[in-house]
């Protein structure tokens, strides 16, 4: 099946029973795909989903925290009307997504959505979104194909504040290759839209570079037992491993490479979907020296650490790796743009055109955020691209803190 029929397929439901968009005129707004009216003393409301049960909740349940904290820091209002945060559990799954996305765009006053924190869950939310021009702002959905210049009309609606999985690659390989001095790598994706583009970008650079691709490999998510798959990358003896998997997966690949002796020194570098406590916890004790490519904080504004220290003071523990600031900078853009564009009444009803918020969303330009200046491209990437490379020091689950374990070693 196409890489976007699967999409097409699931929002065919949704779309049957939702009103057609319309220019319409409400109040002193009038807009090509419609109006929502809030009344006088009612809540904007603004939608969230991302991954807040399975093996990667850490990640969604930080992001929403930092929009929720965004919001608080607007004084929890826009325009003198409270927002409200309406949240859904996207999981980091199609059907995740699915769910979360319908339920959220089934409330026909839901201006915009945050989220979500996987691009699997991005590739069948966001078009059910935009379809019933509900534009959303990922705040960890980094798979290229989402913003690509050739991507789907009903994609239009997607923008991210999280960097583009092309410059992660891009990161990455250079480490790889300017660091590390590899000549040889191997790769390992589990087929979603994160790990496989990922990987895809990566091969491309290095082989681009003068690099070789020794093996490249796939794997199901659900897959347990990863001796075969690394006991055939051993045949090439490559220097690095690159493999952006989830957390189970890392976990198993750490704990059975120790089986598998010709790959006792090579280098396995992740993606920053495992930037948590939880990966220590799935590999143990093989945690340690594992390194991962995530976001630099230390390169973020100088807001960042009075934010950590406001998060921990209302959460009572600090962040984890830095999605909590893009879910901060998801909602940061958002209320801009709703402030930007709502109009009210003399009888002090607010009007916002959903046409209008989505441009005004897209012309964002040079927001400071807290993960660095937001200014969208044409396609809806927004974010500033900062990465360091992260080396796990030690097993213990308590211990994790970026800055110790992990610990910044590049740059």
């Amino acid at each position: 099946m196409g890489k976007y029929r699967t999409s097409a397929l699931v929002l065919a439901s949704a779309l049957l029973a939702a009103p057609g968009l319309r220019a319409e005129t409400v109040g002193p707004v009038t807009d090509a795909i419609g109006v929502v009216k809030i009344a006088k003393g009612q809540s904007i409301l603004i939608g969230g989903y991302s991954s807040q049960s399975g093996g990667d909740t850490n990640q969604g349940i930080d992001e929403l925290r930092g929009s929720s904290l965004a919001i608080a820091d607007a004084g929890g209002e826009v325009l003198g009307f409270p927002v409200k945060l309406l949240s859904e559990d996207a999981q980091c799954t199609a059907e995740g997504g699915q769910t979360a996305a319908t339920k959220l765009a089934g409330n026909r006053q839901v201006l915009a959505v945050l989220g979500p924190s996987c691009s699997s869950g991005a590739r069948v939310g966001a078009p059910i979104l935009w379809n019933l021009g509900i534009p959303s702002v990922a705040f960890g959905a980094t798979a290229p194909a989402l913003t690509a210049a050739d991507r789907p009309a009903d994609f239009q609606g997607f923008l991210r504040v999280i960097p583009n999985d092309l410059k992660s690659a891009e990161f990455a390989v250079g480490y790889a290759l300017n660091t590390l001095h590899a000549k040889t790598a191997a790769t390992i994706h589990d087929g979603s839209p994160y790990t496989e583009q990922l990987v895809r970008a990566f091969e491309a650079g290095f082989t681009a570079k003068g690099g070789k691709i020794a093996a490249s490999e796939a794997i199901a998510p659900t897959d347990t037992d990863l001796r075969p798959v690394l006991t055939r990358i051993a045949t090439s003896t490559p220097d690095i491993i690159f493999t952006p998997v989830f957390t189970s997966s890392i976990g198993f690949l750490l704990r059975q490479r120790g089986e598998v002796p010709a790959l006792k020194d090579t280098v396995i570098l992740g993606g920053e979907g495992v930037f948590s406590a939880n990966v220590i916890e799935a590999a143990g004790a093989d945690i340690v020296g594992f390194r991962i490519v995530g976001p630099s904080t230390d390169q973020f504004s100088d807001r960042f650490p009075a934010f950590v220290e406001g998060f921990k003071e209302e959460y009572g523990e600090a962040p984890i790796g830095g999605f909590s600031a893009y879910g901060y900078d998801a909602a940061l853009l958002t209320l801009a743009a709703i402030k930007a564009v709502g109009q009210t009444d003399g009888d002090g009803n607010l009007y916002v055109g959903r046409k209008a918020l989505h441009d005004a969303m897209l012309a964002t330009k040079d927001l400071p955020g807290l993960t660095g200046s937001l200014s969208c491209g044409p396609t809806g990437d927004c974010g500033a691209a900062t990465y360091a490379v992260w080396q796990f020091t030690g097993d213990d689950p308590s211990s994790f803190a970026p800055g110790t374990n992990p610990k910044r070693i590049y740059p």
